[in-house]
């Protein structure tokens, strides 16, 4: 699966890259914000499983983490960078990375 840059002309400040992610200096937790069914039987290789319902009601996700980088399917990235709107109001350092669908784009 390849993961990459939602917004490459590098205006949204909330996307992140595969190769910037593993740079990101101290915990990371990789956040998948689809339902738990899409976590389940469609797995994108996240550690949690927080949908993006979850964090609108007022869900946190687990504390102890210095950036929090949320994933969907979704080919626009949309529920990933909602997420990590929410996410950031509330003070914490998230980004998201969105699927790429081969084909599409560069």
């Amino acid at each position: 699966m390849v993961w990459v840059l939602y917004a490459a002309s590098g205006l949204d400040s909330l996307a992140i890259t595969p190769d910037s992610a593993e740079r990101l200096r101290g915990r990371v937790l990789l956040l998948d914000v689809r339902s738990p069914s899409f976590f389940k039987n469609a797995p994108l290789g996240a550690n949690y499983n927080l949908p993006l319902y979850d964090i609108m009601g007022g869900y946190d996700p687990p504390e102890g983490y210095d950036y929090y980088v949320t994933v969907c399917s979704c080919p626009s990235g949309g529920i990933a960078r909602k997420a990590a709107e929410i996410l950031r109001r509330r003070g914490y350092r998230a980004f998201y990375l969105v699927r790429w669908t081969k084909g599409k784009g560069k």
